[in-house]
């Protein structure tokens, strides 16, 4: 029976054989050409994935130094390192911790897409009528919002000196060269194109007058008034003892006090003054840890985007801007530079600001041992006029977020946010942070692709 089968079986398949060879012969191919292909690199050869060896063993070399480092990142804080694509340290990443001045990162990337890099400020004077015979009645100073107007003098005996100021003596200049003489009336201040609150409720009291405020669209020399002790309560009226001094070093005599009053209808323009771009504002900003253009720059962003300027309306941008991005639930910020303590950011969410801007940021930050708060940091480090980054610091708060430039290649970019109760000590965190800028050296350039194909 077997036999059988088997015999049928061949029969069968000879017959289909015999038919289907047939039908072969009967087919023309529509072109003898054959395409004859010689594998030339071996499937495994190394030529086939230099940029992945390269990658792998740049980062290999960080991830190992990162791993010793990451054991003296306190529990109540956070760290990340991002390079190449890859996230190769993360602790605590999505935990969301008090960044104090690291605040302004955030502050800065919303002025950046709200306001835009060239974006300026102007001051205006206006006189309601044009001087005759270099008389006018009242001049009106008003306050374009401008964090960064300034004296001379002033910017002489800052900590941080400001970078790019707007000149208080060219704006006396102008008004100099327009023909007045005399001003038989007052210096009449206008700040109304922000709100008149002057601190943020989130403040500590002892921070006003000190750390940041009394804030306002008209502000000279951080409110100050040359050779006074204390800071004048009311900012725009400090500004016109500035403007009014500066207006008697030349020959302008003005009559009446310095007040607030309505400036009448059709008012002429008799000067004005033009701000530095939105960048060099954003640099003194983060490079000087300057609190009250942060407090201002958040106004603005507030009156462009919500048509208010306050720090309410700035704050709600800020999170709308967030929330488009992805990130507002790692958000909590009860203002722009980052000196409430119940602010609250993830390095998650710097991490990813930190790769968003990663094209005009590291030219806004302090250079380490160079520049800014971190001019006296890293004086022994490798990394010293290298690494770049904004600092913060409150009371058992300790932040730094920033990069690692290197040649010809993309940033290290890290953030690290030290939450412990002293760690704002150096001796606390200088270890720390050193300890850092030792792993983050190891990014080399090298080797690149072509160095490691056969």
């Amino acid at each position: 029976m077997v036999a059988t089968v088997g015999i049928i079986g061949m029969f069968v398949l000879s017959a289909g054989y015999f038919a289907t060879s047939h039908v072969a012969r009967s087919v023309r191919p529509l072109s003898d050409n054959t395409v004859g292909v010689q594998q030339k690199t071996a499937v495994l050869s190394a030529r086939r994935t230099p940029t992945n060896l390269s990658t792998i063993s740049r980062i290999g070399t960080v991830s190992r130094a990162l791993a010793v480092f990451a054991p003296q990142i306190p529990s109540q804080s956070c760290g990340r390192v991002d390079w190449l694509g890859h996230t190769i340290l993360n602790v605590n990443g999505p935990q969301t911790v008090t960044p104090a001045s690291a605040t302004k990162v955030v502050t800065a990337a919303a002025a950046l897409s709200v306001l835009g890099p060239k974006y300026t400020y102007t001051t205006t004077i206006k006189a309601a009528s044009a001087p005759v015979g270099g008389v006018v009645d009242n001049l009106y100073f008003v306050g374009g919002g401008d964090p960064l107007l300034s004296r001379t003098e002033y910017t002489a005996t800052e900590k941080y000196p400001t970078l790019t100021p707007t000149s208080l003596a060219s704006l006396a200049d102008k008004i100099a060269a327009s023909g007045i003489r005399q001003v038989t009336g007052s210096i009449v201040v206008d700040d109304s194109r922000y709100d008149d609150v002057r601190f943020v409720d989130a403040w500590p009291t002892d921070f006003h007058f000190t750390e940041a405020g009394p804030l306002g669209a008209l502000m000279v020399d951080d409110g100050v008034v040359l050779g006074e002790n204390m800071k004048p309560a009311d900012p725009a009226l400090a500004a016109a003892a500035e403007l009014h001094a500066l207006l008697s070093q030349r020959g302008i005599f003005v009559s009446g006090p310095n007040l607030r009053a309505p400036i009448p209808s059709g008012a002429l323009d008799i000067a004005q003054i033009v701000s530095a771009p939105m960048t060099d504002v954003l640099k003194e900003m983060l490079t000087n840890s300057d609190n009250n253009t942060a407090e201002l720059v958040l106004k603005e962003i507030g009156l462009v985007a919500k048509k208010s300027g306050s720090t309410a309306a700035g704050l709600q941008a800020v999170q709308d801007l967030l929330a488009k991005w992805g990130l507002s639930n790692s958000v909590v910020m009860n203002d722009g530079s980052g000196l409430s303590a119940a602010n609250k950011i993830s390095c998650n969410v710097f991490a990813q600001l930190l790769i968003r801007e990663k094209s005009v940021l590291p030219q806004l930050l302090a250079v380490a041992g160079v520049s800014g708060t971190i001019r006296d940091a890293f004086d022994n480090s490798p990394v010293k006029g290298r690494l770049v980054g904004k600092t913060g610091t409150l009371n058992g708060v300790k932040a730094l977020v920033g990069y690692l430039p290197l040649e010809t290649e993309r940033p290290v970019v890290f953030s690290l946010l030290l939450n412990k109760s002293g760690i704002d000590n150096q001796s606390a965190y200088r270890p720390i942070w050193n300890a850092l800028a030792d792993a983050l050296h190891k990014a080399k350039a090298t080797p690149q692709s072509d160095q490691l194909a056969p």
